[in-house]
């Protein structure tokens, strides 16, 4: 970043640039401020071609803390994905900069309270049209797995292309887990959803609670649940005492619906933007031999029926001119901006809504390159201009009975449902096989029976775990799980008496490897191929496979096959690469899927096995040794682990010694009446009993069934089968 000149009279919409703020960031060069938040601040640049663009940062301070920066890249990855007509874009971005930053369409026009107060509501066709053009918004971010959580009349842009949804300050991940989300509080009285306040997850039901208040609004000028104080609004939101008076009779059903304080009751974005869309033929696009997409529908309804919306005073030629590029009479000769077109109010989370002339425009097709790469978005390089592709299909697009979206629609069902359950078989592939065999002078038989392997992956929503029973990860290992983004293996069930000994980690995957993209990869991989062939209910085309194999994730292009059954969801998935056959076959897909740490007994629904690898915690010093401390249960978290230990060790007087069972060679101490911690005595045939030292084991639930004179008894202790804390010495 280079300095700013001094501030100078800035083009309408924006703020003069301050003293401290940079003249250039990346490839952009800043005009003046549209805003400034808590995290960072927003700026209206022109990128080398003369397009106006939004270009967000992240305040230096923020910027130094690991945690601010993945939360960024985290909203560059979902703007990546964001890929509606009526959704702000993704230019590019460099999360790696010493000040990470973002660019983004800049979208001319007032946002709609704005626009109804100078204008009043919108009515008859217009109206239509930002309804279906907001539905369609949600739509796409929705496909991407994106919840916005913020859908407010200050987050939607009336721009002379259409309406924009802006403003992805809060967006997260459909689902994302309350307890580890910081922004799970937040929303505007009074447009957020009645279940929001109850704790639920991010949903895309929510949003569209936000486009049923939305189109209220636009139609009547009134906010449905009315003004008031935050607790007002609250009340009226969750008794459901809304006012749609005034709303047109065509639209009335839908927004009722979609304001229902029953998030199942409502419709899907998709539904919305479908039954508001009018037949291609009705706009000038009849007489097609293929489906005409969704998308181009919505253009054709906005330029037939979008009226009298103009730019609120944005001039790309007065932005040219503040920085010097050009004179304003420049742009008459096509010099600014090509032939690219940018849009206006930042979508990033600053406070403040800018103005500005839009665009459809594309400089390039790398937008669909980044949507699907992870590594590409959130990378330390600069990212060159996204594209803003402006034909193909978005992921609602694909119209009904278009393999494609089946193929999708399966993809979601498994990645939005409760979760499910499949039984995945593999093995090498007959060539691959031979080769291998004539490598290692195996017969073929032997290597074919070698490498097939059968692994259960059982997926719960509701409790964001991941299992996979199986051989997987190598090193003896029987299973794996992610339980909450951490990382566990389990080894055969111990003999009575053993202990667990934690083996070195030789697997490369990651915690980040094993979760629903094993199988929705392939499927959305499949869905995007653009080769799908359906015969029946049975769609065929490339895909890139993903398998867990000895600890490594093995990717590989492959051709196969997916069945879909009546209601949407996979049936089975077969297909085959160069080097393995895979077939997967579903035994449950959506519904409340039975989920048990492994660890447990078959009581608690466990397999009782042995834990190799859980999350280490930290450290402590007890018996004069030093001792790692591991959570193995999943219910344990590391800041109860520590504390546990940290009390052992300090000897407080939360922990009791149980009486009357050191004397056998075993010490048990009772934390908080509640955990039972055991040490076990080494003996040394050199040394007495007494000066034999001890090691300490593991840590289990307890219950306390009575107390004796003079304090707790081993035999007045109930032991729980699973153990929640493992110390394994420090060497």
């Amino acid at each position: 970043m280079s300095a700013s000149p001094s501030p100078a009279s800035p083009p309408p919409g924006l703020r003069p640039l301050e003293k401290g703020d940079p003249a250039k960031v990346g490839p952009y060069r800043l005009v003046g401020r549209i805003g400034a938040g808590g995290m960072g601040t927003v700026y209206g640049g022109l990128d080398p071609n003369g397009v106006c663009v939004a270009v967000k940062t992240v305040h230096a301070g923020f910027a130094r803390r690991a945690r601010h920066r993945e939360a960024f890249a985290r909203e560059v990855q979902m703007l990546a994905r964001a890929r509606g007509v009526s959704t702000a874009r993704l230019h590019a971005a460099d999360t790696g900069a010493k000040v990470p930053w973002l660019a983004f369409d800049y979208v001319a026009g007032r946002d709609l309270r704005a626009h109804v107060r100078e204008f009043g509501p919108l009515s008859g066709d217009m109206l239509r049209a930002f309804a279906a053009g907001t539905a369609e918004g949600l739509a796409a971010l929705h496909a991407a797995g994106i919840a916005h959580r913020d859908i407010k009349p200050g987050n939607v842009i009336l721009s002379p292309d259409g309406p924009k949804i802006v403003d992805f300050g809060i967006a997260t991940e459909i689902g994302a887990d309350r307890a580890t989300d910081r922004s799970a509080s937040y929303g505007t009285p009074g447009w957020v959803s009645p279940e929001r306040y109850a704790g639920v997850s991010a949903t895309a039901e929510a949003d569209v609670f936000g486009w049923g208040c939305l189109v209220a609004l636009a139609a009547t000028g009134r906010d449905p649940f009315g003004r008031g104080g935050p607790e007002e609004l609250r009340a009226r939101v969750i008794a459901g005492a809304h006012d749609v008076e005034g709303v047109p009779g065509e639209l009335l059903p839908l927004v009722e619906e979609a304001l229902s304080t029953d998030p199942a009751r409502r419709p899907s974005a998709v539904r919305l933007m479908r039954e508001l869309l009018p037949p291609p033929a009705e706009v000038g696009l009849g007489g097609r031999a293929t489906a005409v997409p969704a998308a181009e529908t919505l253009r054709a309804v906005l330029r037939n029926y979008w009226r009298g919306v103009d730019a609120a005073g944005h001039d790309p030629a007065r932005w040219a001119a503040a920085v010097g590029l050009l004179s304003a009479t420049g742009i008459a000769g096509g010099v600014l901006g090509g032939t690219g077109t940018a849009t206006g109010a930042g979508a990033g989370g600053a406070a403040g809504a800018a103005t500005g002339t839009t665009a459809t425009g594309t400089t390039g097709g790398v937008l669909s390159a980044l949507a699907g790469s992870k590594a590409a978005v959130v990378g330390a390089g600069v990212l060159v201009t996204a594209g803003v592709a402006t034909g193909g299909y978005v992921v609602y697009d694909q119209l009904s009975g278009a393999p494609a979206e089946a193929v999708t629609a399966a993809a979601v069902s498994l990645e939005e449902g409760g979760g499910f359950v499949v039984e995945v078989e593999r093995r090498f592939t007959g060539a691959y096989a031979e080769e291998v065999a004539a490598r290692t002078g195996q017969p073929v038989e032997a290597v074919m029976e070698e490498s097939a392997g059968v692994v259960e992956y059982r997926h719960a929503a509701d409790r964001d775990t991941f299992v996979v029973s199986g051989e997987a990860m190598g090193q003896g290992s029987v299973a794996a799980a992610d339980s909450g983004g951490r990382l566990y293996v389990y080894g055969p069930s111990p003999e009575e008496g053993a202990f667990s000994v934690p083996v070195d980690p030789a697997w490369e995957v990651t915690v980040d490897d094993l979760g629903p993209e094993l199988v929705t990869g392939p499927l959305r991989a499949m869905a995007g191929s653009g080769e799908l062939e359906a015969e029946g209910r049975v769609y065929t085309g490339s895909l890139t496979s993903r398998l867990v194999v000895d600890g490594e994730l093995v990717e590989e292009d492959a051709e196969g096959l997916v069945e879909i059954d009546e209601e949407g969801d996979p049936v089975r998935m077969e297909y085959t690469g160069a080097r393995w056959e895979v077939r997967a076959d579903f035994t449950q897909v959506g519904g409340t899927v039975e989920v048990a740490d492994p660890q447990q007994g078959e009581a608690l629904g466990g397999e009782g096995l042995e834990v190799l690898h859980a999350p280490a915690c930290g450290e402590i010093e007890f018996y004069e040794r030093g001792w790692q401390v591991r959570a193995d249960a999943w219910e344990m978290s590391c800041d109860r682990a520590m504390e546990t230990a940290e009390l052992l060790a300090a000897g407080d007087g939360r922990v009791e010694m149980a009486l009357g069972y050191s004397g056998t060679g075993v010490n048990t101490y009772l934390v908080d009446e509640e955990t039972a911690c055991v040490g076990v005595r080494e003996f040394d045939p050199e040394l007495s009993g007494a000066e034999s030292p001890w090691t300490l084991a593991s840590c289990t639930p307890a219950t306390v069934l009575g107390e004796g004179e003079g304090g707790f008894g081993w035999e007045e202790i109930e032991f729980g089968e699973s153990t929640l804390i493992r110390f394994v010495e420090v060497q």
